[in-house]
Formats: C-alpha cells, structure tokens, sequence
C-alpha cells in the first residue's frame, strides 16, 4: 500500500500515513491538533544530484543559461536574433553593428528607426 506523507497547516506536524488508492482522496485529521492535514509534494533527493532540466548535466545547463542571457541582452540593444544559440546572437550582433542598424531576424532585415 502507498505511503503518503501529510502536514499539519496548524501544528505542523508531519505524518506517514499509508492509504489504498480508493482511499486517495479521504482527508486525514492530525493526531495532536485533530484539525485537517495537507499532503505533502516529495522530491527524490538522488544522492549528488541536484534537480536539473530533464537530463541534463550542470555543464549543458549553464550554456543554456548563457545562451538565454546572451539573447535577452541582445533583444535589450533592440537586436531580434533569429533565435537563441549563440551563433545566431553573435551573427546577429554582428549585423547590428555592420549596419549601425538593429538586425531583425523575423523579417531577415533590418529595423528602421
């Protein structure tokens, strides 16, 4: 049978309470405040790991990140990448600065002032 744990909203105590699934939606009294108790979301803990985008290592999560940070930079000097990989923020960039114009990757040109 499931194990589910449970939190007091007022005393917050904690509880294991094991229930069958027909059971599932039976509220559980606490035991030492007899008031309603919320059940609480769990997290696997993985030894060494932390959570993360799905499969992903922290290495490949921080390109991301910096990819994310180069391209909003990037739309803060009015510049539309055509999308977020780097090549692309560096080309457009690169574009911007060429024509002293800011690039706009939806229409392939450049905006007008």
């Amino acid at each position: 049978m499931p194990r589910y744990d449970y939190i007091c909203q007022t005393c917050k105590v904690k509880e294991e309470i094991s229930k069958s699934y027909s059971d599932f939606d039976k509220k559980e009294i606490c035991s030492t405040c007899d008031n309603e108790m919320v059940r609480a979301i769990n997290m696997p803990n993985f030894a060494g790991c932390f959570p993360t985008r799905q499969g992903w290592d922290k290495t490949k999560e921080k390109n991301w990140d910096s990819e994310l940070d180069s391209y909003y930079s990037a739309v803060r000097q009015g510049v539309e990448p055509i999308s977020t990989k780097k090549k692309d923020i560096d080309a457009a960039l690169m574009l911007s600065n060429e024509a002293g114009k800011a690039f706009d990757g939806n229409t392939m040109g450049f905006k007008e002032n």
